[in-house]
């Protein structure tokens, strides 16, 4: 792994002129990498690290990371369609390898679990239908005391009486209607109850569904944490090197051995140091908890 550097301090500063010293406008530096078009006047690049979706590069300043496929699902302000995000070296904590999956295809898979479980019980364990049946009953068997010969007898009850009350067909039609009323629950608590064992059956696979896209999204990634602010992730892939990423990116952000071995020993003996000889520990001193 080789880093890149900038050439002339003097020749690049041409190019800038755009806001916040980003340059813009040159057709030289339209043609550049977007990562080298979003550096600030100034700034010069001390590592590159390409990965198959992704890039981080290291300046004097800061870290800029972009995906390049998106999967990462952290960028916000981005170049063309590609999320990028950036963090000050000195914010940035420690880099590393996690593994992990989408945690939005988590929490929705076990939302619609408990939400399926939920149902399914009270599907078991309860039947509103069942309850109409009940009601109608006893709405019959008080109509029946009150029309039975004993409760006639007890009152002393005779025709003349029966015609001097209410008109036997108003008591038929609001027994109709009653039962006619009871007839329209019972369909409608029958509805219900299927209702609820359709969406807790629907709800378990959505579950199954959303399980299976989280299993589909786990793998490497690496994580590049930031003090303040939400954590950098990429995704790693098969080809990625993911320890060797990490730990090149370490010492470019925090030069120096890096849990007891340097990078510059494995890789050819890259050089930190800047252009007028000074390392940049002398800019970014111990302290950030490698």
């Amino acid at each position: 792994m080789a880093t890149r550097r900038n050439g002339d301090d003097t020749s690049s500063r041409d190019g800038w002129g755009g806001r916040d010293g980003i340059r813009d406008g040159d057709p030289q530096t339209d043609q550049l990498d977007p990562l080298d078009r979003l550096r600030y006047d100034g700034e010069t690049e001390q590592r590159r690290v390409a990965l198959e979706s992704a890039t981080v590069v290291v300046t004097s300043h800061r870290v800029l990371a972009v995906d390049h496929d998106g999967s990462s699902g952290r960028g916000t302000a981005g170049t063309g369609n590609r999320p990028y995000r950036y963090a000050d070296r000195p914010n940035v904590q420690r880099v590393d390898v996690s593994t992990g999956g989408a945690p939005t295809h988590l929490y929705r898979a076990l939302l619609t679990g408990a939400l399926g479980l939920t149902l399914l019980t009270i599907s078991l364990a309860t039947s509103f239908a069942a309850m109409v049946p009940a009601v109608a009953l006893e709405s019959g068997e008080t109509s029946g005391d009150e029309t039975s010969p004993g409760a006639a007898s007890e009152t002393g009850g005779t025709g003349a009486e029966t015609a001097a009350g209410a008109d036997p067909g108003t008591d038929i039609a609001t027994t109709a209607a009653v039962d006619g009323l009871f007839e329209t629950f019972g369909l409608v608590f029958q509805a219900l109850d299927l209702a609820v064992l359709v969406g807790g059956l629907l709800s378990l696979g959505l579950t199954a569904v959303f399980a299976t896209l989280y299993v589909r999204s786990r793998g490497e990634r690496l994580r590049i944490e930031v003090a303040g602010e939400a954590d950098i992730e990429l995704p790693l892939g098969r080809t990625d090197d993911g320890r060797a990423t990490a730990l090149s990116l370490r010492e470019a952000i925090q030069p120096g051995p890096v849990g007891g071995q340097s990078i510059a020993a494995t890789s050819g003996g890259i050089s930190d140091r800047g252009r007028d000889g000074n390392s940049l520990n002398d800019e970014f001193g111990p302290g950030n908890g490698w």
